[in-house]
């Protein structure tokens, strides 16, 4: 059965993060049934030994018929596919890639996007995030053949589809990754933000057994998340921040669409960011669990990583954006914890990708093990490494006038940085993005996004009005450029 293309077709192009689009917009059917296939080419070509392939979906609009569509096409093409039968967390389905011993993933999912769109992520058998050589491949068979598909319940019937619940295998294996026995008499009172995505229950059903109290907030589907991006930062979980703020839980932690991503937050509604997680669990793994190894984050990640580096003479890499860089590393270096500013944080020991569920119990872990409040963690870090405070900002940019705007804007900053910014210039980074290194320390990076129309604005300095005002500068000179 042939599929047929659209005049959409074109924009089918994979971004830092997979492929994505605007349903019924270029997320078409068609179109994903045409990436559907170019992946079972790639699947068939690479892979002779056949081991199967699994797909996931999360909460989205129509998510479910879409992995089915992709399930069909992959079935009709001779690979054994296991298909989700409930919306999952991404890190749910890569777990299964390893246990399972399968050639890799798709999974529908747009992750922290907005409602309106959709996309397909592939993970690789080791069930970390595809890195260009094979989105590179995958592009390379698209349109080369007709889209064969296959109806659902003949795939099911023939035992080409195999329906599965993916859950069960990932709750074990983190359970079995955290210290339950610390944790079995644990009151800290903890609130987790599912974001109307796949995460859900997640939390708790890894909890069970324990005497941590724990309440989900937004834990029912809602396809538009309340007309929120599904991100977890302060901006987009008004409610949280605000029972955070009441102060009747300990710690709040929060997963984004596909809980791949963390967020947190204090008693009082102090937002945790992400850099300040990813050292909080390092420094937990060094000092408690006593493991060594490498420390990684991307080029908007926090000046904290490279002074713990630097303290305990542990190894440093910086990446571009992009999980699939950290996962490569962790690949082929003993990576202690990976993470990028966004929440994406892999840990030693574990699969090569983002867990946002894991990542924010380990926070729950270090609290007990301490004995200490977040906050008095927080600062116990700042004490011994400096204080930071991290801004981020997206500034909208339509497409048709981005490239023009960006060059106009990094030329503009390359030639005057020391005036604009009337500091020091350190150092400049242009390998992703634009990144200025001030001799105080503080920094400042922008880049246009790899999947979303705007240019983000990324600053650290040691007070939020610096921080802060970084920031305001590059909005300023972005609006002025017609």
């Amino acid at each position: 059965m042939a599929g047929k293309t659209t005049q959409k077709a074109d924009v089918i192009k994979f971004g830092t993060d997979g492929w994505r689009g605007l349903i019924a917009d270029d997320f078409t059917f068609d179109n994903l049934r045409i990436v559907a296939q170019a992946c079972a080419e790639y699947f068939n070509d690479e892979f002779k030994a056949r081991r199967g392939i699994i797909i996931g979906y999360d909460t989205r609009f129509i998510s479910d018929k879409f992995a089915q569509a992709v399930a069909e096409v992959l079935a009709a093409n001779g690979i054994k596919v296991y298909l989700s039968d409930r919306p999952s967390p991404t890190p749910t389905t890569s777990y299964n890639i390893r246990h399972m011993g399968l050639n890799g993933g798709l999974i529908i999912t747009a992750s922290h996007n907005p409602g309106r769109f959709s996309g397909l992520k592939i993970k690789t058998p080791k069930g970390s995030p595809a890195d260009q050589t094979v989105t590179h491949k995958v592009e390379s068979f698209l349109y080369k053949s007709k889209v064969k598909t296959v109806p659902l319940a003949e795939a099911v019937k023939s035992g080409r589809i195999e329906m599965i619940n993916p859950m069960p295998r990932y709750i074990e294996a983190v359970r079995k990754y955290l210290d339950l026995d610390l944790l079995k008499n644990c009151n800290i009172k903890v609130l987790a933000e599912a974001m109307h995505g796949a995460g859900n229950g997640y939390h708790a059903e890894v909890l069970k057994g324990t005497k941590v109290p724990i309440v989900v907030m937004n834990s029912e589907p809602n396809p538009t998340f309340e007309g929120l991006k599904p991100e977890p930062l302060p901006h987009n979980m008004p409610k949280f921040m605000a029972e955070m703020k009441k102060g009747h839980y300990d710690i709040g932690i929060a997963t984004d669409g596909d809980a791949d991503r963390v967020g947190a937050a204090a008693p009082g509604g102090r937002f945790i960011t992400p850099g300040e997680i990813m050292c909080l669990i390092a420094l937990h793994f060094i000092e408690n669990r006593h493991w060594r190894g490498a420390l990684v984050k991307n080029i908007a990640g926090p000046m904290l990583m490279n002074k713990i580096a630097k303290h305990y003479n542990l190894k440093f890499f910086e990446t571009p954006v992009g999980f699939k860089h950290i996962a490569k590393l962790m690949q082929t270096d003993n990576v202690l914890v990976g993470g990028e500013e966004s929440g994406g944080i892999g840990v030693k020991n574990y699969i090569p990708e983002r867990d946002g569920i894991l990542t924010g119990l380990l926070l729950v872990e270090m609290m007990q093990q301490e004995r200490k409040p977040i906050l008095a963690l927080i600062g116990d870090m700042e004490k011994r490494f400096g204080k930071f405070r991290y801004h981020r900002e997206d500034v909208e940019i339509p497409l048709k006038t981005r490239e023009k705007v960006v060059k106009e804007l990094f030329s503009k900053l390359q030639r005057n940085a020391r005036k604009i910014f009337r500091r020091k210039v350190v150092d400049i980074k242009t390998y992703d993005g634009l990144k200025f290194i001030f001799d105080d320390e503080s920094w400042l990076l922008i880049r246009p996004s790899g999947t979303e129309p705007i240019l983000r604005v990324y600053s650290e300095a040691h007070s939020d009005k610096e921080a802060k005002g970084l920031i305001n500068i590059v909005d300023k000179m972005s609006k002025s450029i017609k």
